[in-house]
């Protein structure tokens, strides 16, 4: 994405991302909103001043998944470029490999964002057009850790 035409507005915000695997699915949000139809997220979200990316990542689990996430393994980091009315907020994603308790059921946590509907187990195969940020592709259980690159938000 050419950042020369578009407004990046300030400052970079750091997010956190877990990756939950079971049976090759993963833990995703199902979110809706206007003009962009229903897509998947992963759980996470912003980390918040005095906050530890591990900490931050265990919060917003909870409060949007309903999860008690256990951080294994950093995945990745990627940039993330967020349309907004006033431009392009860009965030610097952490991606974790987590694991949660083997009797989880996925539910909607008691903070969801406002435009999750509903929390499930997707399939990153035959559902990789679903996710937002597209990292699909990138969502195994063999992941090296690296930098994927820049993506669309």
């Amino acid at each position: 994405m050419s950042m020369s035409n578009h407004i990046v507005l300030e400052p970079i915000r750091p997010c956190v991302r877990a990756v939950v695997l079971r049976a090759g699915c993963v833990l995703v949000q199902v979110k809706e909103k206007p003009g962009k139809g229903t897509y998947l997220t992963l759980p996470g979200g912003k980390q918040e001043a005095g906050e530890t990316l591990t900490q931050a990542l265990k919060r917003e689990c909870f409060e949007e998944v309903g999860a008690d996430v256990v951080p294994r393994q950093l995945l990745a980091v990627a940039d993330v470029f967020k349309p907004k009315e006033t431009g392009l907020r860009h965030q610097m994603e952490i991606l974790f490999l987590c694991t949660v308790d083997e009797t989880y059921q996925p539910a909607v946590g008691p903070h969801p964002d406002p435009s999750q509907i509903a929390t499930r187990w997707a399939d990153p195969v035959t559902e990789a057009d679903l996710f937002r940020p597209a990292y699909a592709p990138h969502l195994r259980a063999d992941l090296k850790t690296e930098y994927l690159g820049t993506f669309d938000g």
